[in-house]
């Protein structure tokens, strides 16, 4: 049976599994952040008579005593709130439930006060703003002219990212590729980029394990090298370890195509997450939207577009691509994507502020990648020499 208010289930679903959302649990904190108000800008308060006695926000709602006489959660600023969230009308009805993704905007009325508007998109609305974003990107930074290998993974970053290349450039102008490695990139998630790219017109090639080993030249086998690096650094950093598959394939598909350009869907909460890990320890970030490795720059056409956004424009393979996903990572890197995200769930559009205001803040003066040309590999200028010593023990032994 449901534990809900409403009769109906509610589960989170995430890598490690699902879980009921039981409303009946309540604390007073969440029932803030229902409300879309941050729990340290308020305290509650335990009314007797006129005694007024502190209570923490993670009391439960269930929990307050029934001959309580009130609780009041005072705000602890002179914040005008009106003016920055709508007040709810609770006397509207409820209306049917749309489909598409939801967004929302926040605006200011004649008399100041907080207006909200919600819109909601269905995939092709969501592609053709995606597509328009492209377009803008690849008119500013000449991408049609220099041509680019496009990383596509089978998600939802790159599939929308692809359908706005092949709106924004000649699709001969694009050499895609795919990995498939099983303990990092699925077989499923390969064949969903084959279909989109052939519908879209975009040449596209499946790489597997051994012709990922003869492209990058590995001595030994993927395998082994992935067994390295596991040992080496742990089976959580599987994810740094595809990433150095994915750029370092891009850039020897480049090498051979004469493209000069990688394209990535790198979109606006992936951006912050690495921003934001950089600027929390003391560093400064790396550059976007371009950034120049070598001979060579990554692009980054839907740097400005939300994650959810992208995921709009294919849903079902999106919910697919979640679905395969492995639940390993690190503690930090899940941390640095929860408040990239946190930003502009607390604020619509705060993060995209908050992205443009480094871009500029930091134009000119940002992060350097150093070339290693003994392990091929770009490093940041904060890389501890021990960090180096064991990549270079690791890369060693499997590279000629």
């Amino acid at each position: 049976m449901s534990s809900d208010l409403f009769g109906t289930e509610f589960l989170i679903e995430d890598v490690l599994g699902s879980r009921e959302l039981d409303l009946r649990h309540l604390t007073i904190g969440q029932a803030l952040a229902a409300m879309r108000l941050p729990e340290t800008m308020f305290q509650p308060y335990l009314f007797d008579s006129d005694t007024a006695v502190p209570i923490p926000l993670t009391t439960k709602l269930a929990a307050i005593p029934a001959d309580a006489d009130k609780v009041v959660i005072r705000a602890i600023r002179n914040t005008l709130y009106p003016t920055i969230l709508p007040v709810r009308d609770e006397t509207a009805p409820v209306g049917a439930v749309e489909q598409g993704v939801g967004f929302r905007q926040i605006h200011a009325d004649a008399d100041g006060r907080a207006q909200e508007r919600v819109t909601v998109l269905g995939s092709t609305e969501a592609r053709e703003l995606v597509a328009d974003q492209v377009s803008e990107f690849a008119r500013q930074y000449g991408l049609a002219e220099r041509g680019c290998v496009f990383g596509v993974s089978g998600g939802g970053d790159s599939n929308a990212l692809a359908y706005g290349l092949a709106s924004a450039i000649d699709p001969t102008r694009i050499d895609a590729f795919t990995l498939v490695f099983d303990a990092v990139f699925a077989e499923e998630a390969a064949v969903r980029a084959d279909v989109l790219c052939h519908e879209l017109g975009i040449p596209h090639r499946i790489l597997r394990s051994a012709q990922i080993a003869e492209l990058l030249s590995i001595t030994t086998s993927l395998d082994e090298l992935y067994a390295d690096f596991k040992t080496a650094f742990g089976h959580e950093a599987l994810h740094f370890f595809g990433t150095f598959l994915v750029l370092r394939c891009a850039r020897k598909l480049a090498a051979r195509s004469g493209f000069t350009d990688l394209a990535f869907g790198y979109n606006r909460e992936d951006l912050l997450a690495e921003a934001l890990f950089m600027l929390i320890n003391g560093r400064r970030p790396l550059a976007i939207p371009t950034r120049a490795i070598g001979g060579h720059r990554i692009v980054m056409p839907v740097w400005k577009v939300p994650k959810l956004l992208l995921d709009a424009c294919h849903p079902q393979f999106s919910l697919e691509n979640y679905r395969e996903r492995d639940p390993f990572t690190t503690r930090q890197r899940s941390l640095a994507f929860f408040l990239s995200h946190a930003l502009d769930a607390a604020y619509p559009a705060f993060g995209l502020s908050l992205l443009t205001g480094i871009a500029t803040a930091f134009e000119g003066d940002w992060g350097r990648l150093e070339y290693d040309s003994e392990l091929d590999v770009f490093v940041t200028e904060y890389a501890t020499a021990d960090t180096i010593a064991e990549v270079t023990t690791t890369l060693r032994r499997h590279f000629g």
